[in-house]
């Protein structure tokens, strides 16, 4: 039998425990060992991202997460190493977790849907979405919320728990976006002609897709107009979007104002009682 050096077999007092260097040298192997688990899986979860085309972002949360779980699994055993009874710590534990679990219900459902958001990527950081009656651009898929900032400049947190159970529209989820500019004109004028030069502005306007094709529609008669809805595809930012209905409106009453075709004002006619 081998005998250890007597260095080795005598008790170190610390903080009132008489702790032995072995027990040291153990505990010192399974931090260890849980730090090289952490790095490994680190390289594992960089892989499969890559593998499956995820973003930066949905890394690092896996990476957070492994963490999380490894370390935790890590002072568990070295509670073990210090001679913890572990079927008492169990109870503790679930007991612990119990209450936990009903005092931070939305905090644990918040940070399920994240993983699940993550692990979908049904949308991903830079989507422009709508969501709880705002709209914005994703800067940040956290573990409990997403922040999105709004076309005016706000910041927006939405749980991930609404966010994986509610409709959420992605706004740039496709490469093309249809928009479309209503314009009126004139009873008297040539619709004919009002379409075709409508037409030709939705060809000229930077930004609008030839494919899928545009089109001039007759929307409606209205009080005082005929009504034309003018529709065109572009890239799906918000930006686009309004770029294009800018410049398709601007073409459009050029054409109409060079060919003398009237957009009208709204008329009101009011009968006066002679009394």
């Amino acid at each position: 039998m081998v005998s250890l050096p007597p260095q080795l077999t005598n008790k170190i007092e610390l903080i009132g425990f008489s702790i032995s260097p072995q027990i040291i040298i153990v505990a010192l192997l399974v931090v260890f060992g849980g730090w090289v688990a952490n790095k490994i899986s680190n390289v594992f979860i960089q892989r499969a991202v890559k593998r499956r085309g995820g973003d930066l972002h949905a890394a690092v949360t896996g990476k957070k997460i492994s963490a999380y779980i490894i370390y935790t699994l890590t002072f568990i055993v070295l509670l073990g190493v210090f001679g913890v009874p572990l079927t008492s710590l169990g109870a503790v534990v679930g007991l612990v977790g119990l209450g936990l679990s009903f005092a931070l219900k939305d905090m644990i459902a918040n940070f399920i849907s994240g993983v699940f958001i993550l692990a979908n990527g049904e949308f991903k950081i830079g989507d422009q979405i709508e969501v709880a009656g705002e709209e914005g651009t994703i800067k940040d898929i956290k573990i409990r919320a997403t922040d999105i900032k709004t076309f005016d400049g706000r910041k927006v947190i939405v749980p991930n728990s609404q966010l994986y159970s509610d409709v959420v529209i992605n706004n740039t989820a496709y490469d093309e976006r249809r928009f479309e500019v209503v314009v009126g004109i004139g009873y008297d004028d040539d619709i004919e002609k009002a379409k075709e030069l409508a037409f030709e502005a939705l060809e000229e306007a930077e930004g609008i897709e030839a494919e899928p094709e545009p089109q001039v529609l007759v929307n409606e008669l209205g009080g005082s107009s005929v009504n034309l809805k003018l529709r065109g595809w572009t890239k799906p930012t918000r930006a686009s979007q309004v770029k294009a209905s800018s410049e398709l409106t601007q073409l459009v009453k050029e054409k109409y104002d060079g060919a003398g075709i009237d957009i009208p004002y709204p008329i009101r006619t009011v009968y006066m009682n002679e009394e």
